[in-house]
């Protein structure tokens, strides 16, 4: 990896890098507060918010997803399944795929986790400007697709 030109890009990236850790730990903890007899880990919550964007997955397509061992993503879904949050069932078209998707129970507990996020960060997006935002989304978004490449 080549070294960086911008002598204070180190520690500018250190403070980025924190700074969304922070704002993870962040997330994380504004769901705890509707919890209710269900234990859920955070590794658990990913996989369930990747449910909910893709619907159902094989094992391998959620592992992919996630950027985490086959292994972590078949653990974390048992879990889930004796939980009664998600469902496994054999793919129609090839018997030998296992399709994994949210239950009933874990879909209405991944929108009602969603909800708490949308709702809290509102509260944040209503004090600051309309450009800010704007400007926000566009470099999350560049920062996100050189992260894909």
């Amino acid at each position: 990896m080549a070294r960086k030109q911008d002598a204070g890009i180190d520690d500018f990236t250190r403070q980025v890098v924190m700074l969304i850790l922070h704002i993870m730990r962040n997330f994380r903890h504004s769901g705890l507060g509707m919890m209710t007899d269900v234990e859920v880990s955070y590794s658990q919550i990913l996989v369930m918010y990747a449910l909910l964007e893709t619907g159902q997955a094989t094992m391998s397509e959620l592992s992919r997803w996630l950027r985490i061992s086959h292994g972590v993503a078949t653990r974390t879904v048992d879990r889930l399944v004796e939980k009664g949050m998600v469902e496994r069932q054999r793919g129609e078209s090839d018997r030998r795929a296992v399709l994994v998707s949210l239950s009933k129970e874990g879909r209405d507990f991944a929108e009602k986790m969603i909800g708490v996020h949308l709702e809290k960060m509102d509260e944040v997006f209503q004090s600051v400007g309309k450009e800010k935002r704007e400007s926000f989304l566009e470099l999350l978004t560049q920062i996100n697709n050189l992260l894909e490449e």
